[in-house]
């Protein structure tokens, strides 16, 4: 689905840093390591049409020009959430939130975020996903209902909501 380009973006505090040092480090990439190594690769001489390192660096540069478009529009459209605005009585953007899986003593714990600011390796899911979707608006104690994949339901109770 397109993103309209007039969308604010909501960031947390720490999602707006993240983003802001991947800007730097592309820049970086883009200004001065990838320089660097085009001039190395043309050095190497011969027609730089043939040069397959060159072409490479060279599909590498455009790949980071993108990058660092994409990365200036977010930021460009970012509100940051007040900390102090995250509710703790029931669930929304900036929630921390722990579930407990129905019948079983399967515990889950993640951050809801938006979509730019998703990371399953810092528990971090979007409030766009269909358990984020799921969650959005409840309270400490409320069942939420899935339907997985498979179409077998699964069903979660929320044991906490907290502020980051």
């Amino acid at each position: 689905m397109p993103v309209d380009e007039t969308t604010e973006v909501l960031l947390t505090q720490e999602g707006y840093e993240l983003k802001t040092r991947e800007l730097e480090d592309a820049r970086r990439m883009l200004h001065e390591e990838i320089p660097q190594r085009l001039k190395i690769a043309k050095e190497h001489g011969g027609e730089l049409r043939e040069n397959k390192e060159f072409i490479d660096i060279q599909t590498e540069k455009e790949f980071y020009e993108a990058k660092v478009r994409q990365i200036e529009d977010l930021l460009d459209r970012a509100k940051i959430i007040d900390e102090s605005q995250i509710s703790t009585k029931q669930v929304g953007i900036g929630s921390w939130i722990k579930l407990k899986r129905t019948g079983s003593n399967e515990e889950l714990k993640f951050e809801l975020v938006s979509q730019a600011e998703v990371n399953l390796e810092s528990n971090k899911i979007s409030i766009d996903s269909p358990l984020g979707k799921a969650l959005l608006g409840h309270k400490r104690g409320d069942d939420i209902e899935l339907i997985a994949p498979k179409g077998r339901k699964i069903t979660y109770k929320i044991l906490e909501i907290r502020r980051g």
